[in-house]
């Protein structure tokens, strides 16, 4: 099974044509929402959420498939769609675009769970990347 070393959440990313090196952009560690304006249900936030696997030879070559989980401290979580790989190294990187917009402030933890392709028991990684969600208040207008 193939097993998580590097979780991480960025606005963006670069990758080098010519060393094949990832450069991220921007980790995301907190969201700001102005509290009259929360994302709706169902919005998928722009950013990108990384994750880099190691596998063990025997599941080289072999389809596994990937989803996200943001977990909030309540146990609530959000799941995104479920994203099939299949690598033909020892060491494969993944970048999915798009995060599920958190449901409610809080604090959160993305998560990542693997299963093997045609199986239905997913493993939840031990890699975790933290995420606050705050509710901005609005400023107060000046009116001098």
């Amino acid at each position: 099974m193939p097993k998580c070393y590097l979780l991480a959440l960025a606005s963006g990313s670069s990758l080098d044509r010519h060393s094949n090196n990832v450069t991220l952009f921007n980790l995301v560690e907190q969201l700001n929402f102005p509290k009259e304006r929360q994302p709706p249900p169902g919005t998928v936030l722009p950013l990108e959420i990384h994750a880099y696997f190691e596998l063990d030879p025997e599941d080289v070559n072999r389809r596994f498939e990937v989803r996200y989980a943001l977990v909030a401290t309540t146990g609530l979580e959000t799941i995104t769609d479920v994203f099939s790989h299949r690598s033909t190294t020892p060491r494969y990187r993944t970048r999915t675009l798009g995060l599920p917009a958190p449901p409610t402030a809080g604090s959160y933890t993305l998560c990542v769970d693997v299963r093997e392709a045609g199986t239905e028991t997913w493993r939840r990684q031990a890699n975790r990347w933290p995420l606050l969600v705050t509710e901005l208040e609005p400023r107060p207008r000046v009116t001098h």
